[in-house]
């Protein structure tokens, strides 16, 4: 019996199956992700990530009134690229009923992924993600059933 890489890979496998993510969806190793093989690039991945976010926004969007859209963009960081969501809303001058748009420039913080390895982390806070403990990992941007069910504000990225 030989003890090589391979065979620490092999078990490494196994206890990845055995074990789901904290908010409770356990993802789908593929043979690509079995052999570390990234299908798409990291500029692909994020870009099919944020338009997975915004189509699953979109419902909620459509409830109010009072918001026009959302958008998700990357922005920058060394080690980790920060998420961000922006709001553009519907304001109403209740005197002459005339309708603006007001854009969002600043933005809202929704997570972050790690440049390396394409993990998704929930924010510790504007600057940095939460990286403590066994479970820090909410997802991957390679692995699309890891954020099929995701919401506006994050909530995804809980325990429930």
């Amino acid at each position: 019996m030989t003890c090589g890489p391979g065979d620490m890979i092999l078990e490494e496998i196994k206890s990845l199956k055995e074990k789901s993510m904290i908010n409770g969806i356990k993802p789908k190793l593929q043979t690509t992700t079995k052999l570390g093989i990234k299908p798409t690039s990291f500029g692909g991945a994020m870009l099919s990530f944020c338009t997975k976010l915004e189509e699953n926004c979109q419902p909620e969007v459509d409830k109010f009134n009072h918001m026009k859209s959302v958008k998700f963009m990357p922005s920058g960081g060394r080690k980790y690229i920060k998420v961000k969501y922006y709001t553009d809303k519907i304001e109403t001058d209740y005197e002459t009923g005339e309708k603006t748009t007001r854009v969002d420039t600043k933005g809202s913080i929704h997570c972050f992924v790690e440049k390396t390895t394409g993990d998704i982390y929930k924010p510790a806070g504007w600057k940095a993600p939460y990286t403590k403990g066994n479970n820090c990992v909410r997802g991957n941007i390679y692995d699309a059933s890891s954020f099929e069910k995701t919401d506006m504000y994050g909530g995804w990225l809980y325990a429930r």
